[in-house]
C-alpha cells in the first residue's frame, strides 16, 4: 500500500465515511497459500530429485509449422510440439 491511498484511508475514516469496496483488496489481500498432498511414505522432494536421473527433452510430436526460417520476412518462424517427459 502506498503513502497516498494510506492517506486518503486516513482522510475517509476521519470524516467518518464508509470506504469503497474496490479499496477492500488493497487495505485487505488475500493469503497466498501453497496446497500440498500429504500421506503416508511419501518421499521429500530433494530425494526424489537426487534419484532422478536427468535426461534431455524428447520432442514426441511436432505440428502446425508456420513461416520459413530461410525467408526475410520479418516475422519469426514458429511450430508447436509435444513433449515427453515427467512433471520434475
Amino acid at each position: 500500500m502506498n503513502d497516498e491511498f494510506r492517506q486518503m484511508v486516513m482522510d475517509a475514516l476521519k470524516r467518518g465515511e464508509e470506504l469503497p469496496r474496490e479499496w477492500a483488496r488493497e487495505l485487505f489481500p488475500p493469503e497466498k497459500r501453497e496446497y500440498e498432498l500429504v500421506y503416508y511414505g511419501k518421499d521429500r522432494e530433494e530425494d526424489i530429485l537426487a534419484d532422478t536421473m536427468a535426461v534431455p527433452l524428447q520432442p514426441a510430436s511436432t505440428f502446425g509449422k508456420n513461416g520459413d526460417p530461410s525467408t526475410s520476412s520479418g516475422q519469426a518462424a514458429w511450430h508447436n510440439m509435444l513433449i515427453f517427459g515427467d512433471n520434475l
